[in-house]
């Protein structure tokens, strides 16, 4: 039979759980890691974020600025337009043709509103001689045929006010930009030119005010792209050309432009260039993109180095939960190996390895509980083997354990079925329960016992069968003449053993229960 009690099985019914507990153990300890990535992955995404938006900050923020500028810029620059503009009406009505000459002045320049930064004021005539002047200046007489602003009027018929420079004033030796506006005859020829120049100190005073991030510039830029003035002050910067830059010739014509220039060792400066309404002007403000992200930068590596140092510490909170875990799951299988070892050294016999008398008496009673529920048959063997203490007498206590072990396991060998039982319930004593067994059935393993003790040939002097053999008592809880419990039954198995042995050995006897229930 397959013996439920032997050593062998247990690991079988250990392994399962103890996979199990091992797969949680590290399906636990992955789940932790995927976490502490998940983690790392969420915080990454919003330091990228933040990045983004210190450069959507910073871009608004110059887009502002230059916003703000180039509305102050176009205010005076406004105010210039309609002074020139006035002195252009008045010069071309027909009434100034009758004012006396040395009128001339004090009619065009008396009442015209001088504009902030204004550098010198007059009016040419068709060769660029300078007839009339704001009076500050000995320039009357003077001429500006020269000027390319003067060459430009005289050669195009355009009415708006052009915007020229930064240049030198021939007057006053100021760096200055020219704005200048044609003056016409009535029948549409060329009269001459009216001019204002303003000086550039102005844009140095409307940008000395502000206050740059480290790295930033502001740059004032005419005919979209000749540095006029700049912040911080670079002596070498005012009058560059810019305009044969791709990114500046790009810029030129739209009111606001924002670019990435490229710098050296991958310094990309941010550009934001806003042009001044009603004129070629432009309003430029750069910083370096490095400089941008410096604060983020700090913030990134603070934020990067605490999460690091949290995710180290949740993972190794993990393995070391993962080893105690282990641990405790070692400890435990070893308990439970302990446990199961002392299970089997209570219910299993130490000499023969097979169930003792009180994993017998257990299993008897529980599956005499069952055959109380279900009415099933079972039957029991009592066997016991022919004169022993004569064989230990004879071949001694070894040889007498050694034919114990032998015949414990030609009875197992005889008993097939895993629900049988094979026990030692006294030193040479056996006992065989059979649940769900007939009379019939069971008769036929008792004759299977005893064939197979014979088979094993032990020799046995003292016996009259010359080797060593069994004598069994047979019961069977239900039979045609009565039903008995199983305790009742093994009883009468025992006293059909004896029968057995006062009838010769080496044989069975069944109970007979019918003289019994008489």
């Amino acid at each position: 039979m397959n013996d439920p009690f032997s050593p062998a099985p247990a690991p079988d019914h250990a392994a399962p759980p103890r996979l199990r507990r091992r797969a949680a153990e590290w399906l636990g300890l992955w789940l932790g890691v995927i976490m502490a990535m998940a983690l790392a992955v969420i915080i990454s995404a919003q330091l990228y974020q933040d990045r983004t938006n210190e450069r959507a900050q910073a871009e608004e923020a110059a887009v502002n600025l230059t916003n703000a500028i180039a509305r102050d810029i176009s205010r005076h620059m406004d105010l210039f337009r309609f002074v020139l503009a006035s002195l252009r009406e008045t010069v071309t009505s027909a009434a100034f043709d009758r004012i006396p000459l040395d009128l001339h002045d004090t009619v065009l320049f008396s009442h015209t509103a001088a504009p902030k930064a204004l550098g010198v004021l007059f009016v040419t005539d068709a060769n660029g001689i300078i007839m009339a002047e704001s009076g500050r200046s000995e320039i009357k007489g003077q001429s500006r045929g020269w000027r390319p602003y003067f060459a430009y009027h005289r050669d195009h018929d355009d009415p708006a006010m052009m915007v020229s420079g930064p240049l030198v004033s021939a007057t006053s030796g100021d760096p200055v930009i020219v704005l200048s506006m044609r003056l016409n005859h009535p029948d549409g020829s060329f009269r001459g030119v009216v001019v204002a120049s303003m000086l550039l100190s102005y844009f140095d005073g409307l940008l000395s005010d502000l206050t740059l991030d480290p790295g930033a510039s502001l740059s004032l830029l005419v005919d979209s792209g000749i540095v006029m003035a700049r912040k911080p002050a670079d002596p070498d910067a005012i009058g560059r050309d810019l305009r044969q830059d791709p990114l500046v010739m790009a810029a030129a014509g739209k009111r606001q432009a924002v670019y990435l220039e490229p710098g050296s060792m991958g310094g990309d400066r941010l550009v934001v260039s806003t042009a001044v309404e009603g004129s070629t002007m432009r309003v430029q403000m750069t910083q370096s993109l490095n400089q941008v992200w410096s604060n983020w930068r700090t913030k990134a590596w603070t934020i990067g180095i605490t999460t690091a140092i949290l995710m180290l510490g949740i993972i190794a909170l993990i393995v070391l939960f993962h080893r105690e875990s282990g641990r405790r799951a070692r400890a435990q299988h070893a308990l439970a190996l302990a446990n199961a070892k002392l299970e089997r050294m209570a219910t299993t016999d130490a000499l023969t390895g097979i169930a003792n008398r009180r994993m017998f008496d257990d299993i008897l009673r529980r599956e005499e509980a069952k055959a109380a529920r279900t009415r099933q048959e079972a039957a029991v063997l009592m066997i016991d083997i022919d004169l022993f203490k004569s064989f230990n007498d004879t071949y001694g206590h070894s040889a007498g354990d050694a034919t114990l072990r032998s015949v414990a396991q030609a009875v197992t060998r005889a008993v097939t079925r895993g629900s049988d039982l094979v026990a030692r319930i006294g030193g040479e004593e056996f006992a065989v329960l059979l649940p769900e067994t007939d009379l019939a059935g069971a008769l036929i393993v008792a004759e299977r016992v005893r064939a197979e003790v014979v088979a094993l040939g032990i020799r046995h002097t003292g016996s009259p069968h010359g080797h060593v053999t069994v004598s069994i008592g047979l019961a069977a809880s239900i039979t045609e003449a009565v039903t008995l419990n199983l305790d009742e039954a093994l009883n009468h198995a025992d006293q059909a053993l004896y029968d057995a042995k006062k009838n010769g050995r080496n044989r069975v006897e069944v109970a007979a229960l019918a003289s019994v229930a008489a």
